[in-house]
């Protein structure tokens, strides 16, 4: 049985979330994209760059995890890897404010999101090895609804900051509370108990990770559906702003509002999901999540503009803060104790390829002569109805808390 994190404990991790989240309200889904279409990008430019960061996160986060399942100290190590990545992440975001070139904004973006990821490595194994496997949703969603109100705060500061004073204010704002928050929350993280040091290679260690990963049915249908699910909602975020203009036919000044309505939206699903997800297994409310995605998706390319942006916020926030909380809480129970933070390196490449096919291939078919962006929506539906199936192989064991699907 895993350790219970205490609420202090709870409250510090979530903390990253609080910083992290306005990046992904903020400069992922909203200034991002239509940077780099005035940059003179296009849709298939916006695709792309999810690509870019999971080839260069495939190598670069299981050495991290790595490096901090061998340690010790595994508190000090998570202190400078989490310090040192999002000072790398938040100086990005201000130097992005600064520039116009297209490859400039490409490159501050890849460092940015290889700088989050990296400081994610350590979070979320932290939580795999303190996390209270009786309430696992319930920790992890406590983490994504601080997480939301935090993208509430940074988001709401950076329009006010655009509005009166342009929006590379309102970038350097993000920036530094990604810095701020980011090394606040692992100023009193620790582990509770200290694991004896490993005298195995770096080498040995990665391969025992993936050993782990090879003979674990539940580990390998998880990453897996977070090949097909991720990608199929990552999607979606990559293309929030446009999908915006384009399909619900809302005015650039106005998307923002539609942000606003979101997020207190995906507060609530972090809740809802996260302590129904402990009552009726997490598993399974994973695959009504993403059945919630299937239907929101279908309805946008049918009815187009039509559909009432409120009706669009409202469920687009309650589902990707339901399946944040899930697949973090997900990860969390199936991975072997002592290995959480190499296989969460080895989960993120996964992670970031299933975050990088969909937006690609999206952005590809919307530029094709008589597509649209609205009509490359079955691209992410398609991924979505073949991650389903996935969910039936995972099987969390947990003694008297083992969940049968």
């Amino acid at each position: 049985m895993k350790r219970n994190m205490n609420r202090e404990m709870t409250i510090f991790w979530s903390l990253y979330d609080f910083a992290t989240t306005p990046v992904a309200f903020a400069i992922n889904a909203m200034y991002l994209p239509l940077m780099i279409v005035e940059a003179g990008g296009s849709s298939s430019t916006v695709g792309i760059l999810p690509l870019i960061t999971g080839a260069i996160a495939g190598i670069w986060t299981p050495i991290v995890g790595t490096v901090i399942d061998r340690s010790r100290q595994k508190s000090l190590v998570r202190k400078i890897v989490v310090i040192v990545s999002v000072t790398l992440a938040g100086a990005s975001i201000v130097a992005l404010s600064m520039v116009q070139g297209l490859l400039q904004i490409i490159m501050l973006f890849i460092v940015m999101t290889l700088g989050i990821q990296t400081g994610w490595t350590a979070m979320n194994a932290y939580l795999a090895q303190e996390g209270y496997e009786e309430r696992m949703g319930t920790t992890s969603g406590a983490g994504v609804t601080v997480g939301y109100l935090g993208g509430a705060i940074g988001a709401g500061g950076a329009v006010i900051l655009e509005r009166l004073l342009g929006r590379a204010a309102a970038m350097i704002f993000i920036g530094g509370m990604l810095m701020a928050f980011g090394m606040l929350s692992v100023s009193r993280l620790r582990e509770q108990e200290r694991l004896p040091s490993s005298s195995e290679s770096l080498s040995e260690s990665l391969r025992k990770g993936l050993n782990a990963v090879s003979n674990n049915t539940s580990v390998k249908a998880y990453l897996i559906g977070t090949i097909l699910w991720g990608d199929a909602i990552a999607t979606i975020v990559t293309f929030a702003s446009l999908l915006s203009q384009q399909v619900l036919h809302i005015p650039e000044e106005h998307i923002i509002g539609l942000l606003a309505i979101a997020v207190p939206c995906a507060l609530v699903g972090a809740i809802v999901h996260g302590r129904l997800g402990d009552r009726l297994g997490i598993v399974r409310l994973l695959g009504a999540n993403l059945f919630i995605w299937m239907g929101g998706i279908t309805t946008l390319i049918v009815f187009g503009s039509a559909i009432p942006p409120v009706l669009v916020g409202i469920v687009a926030g309650f589902a990707l803060g339901g399946t944040m909380t899930l697949s973090r809480a997900l990860y969390a129970r199936i991975i072997p104790d002592g290995m959480e933070a190499r296989l969460f390196g080895v989960a993120a490449i996964f992670t970031f390829f299933g975050g990088s096919i969909g937006p690609l291939l999206t952005g590809v078919m919307s530029d094709l002569p008589g597509m649209s962006l609205r009509t490359a929506l079955i691209i992410p539906l398609i991924f979505l109805l073949l991650g389903l199936p996935t969910l039936h192989y995972i099987r969390i064991n947990s003694g008297p808390f083992q969940e049968q699907n």
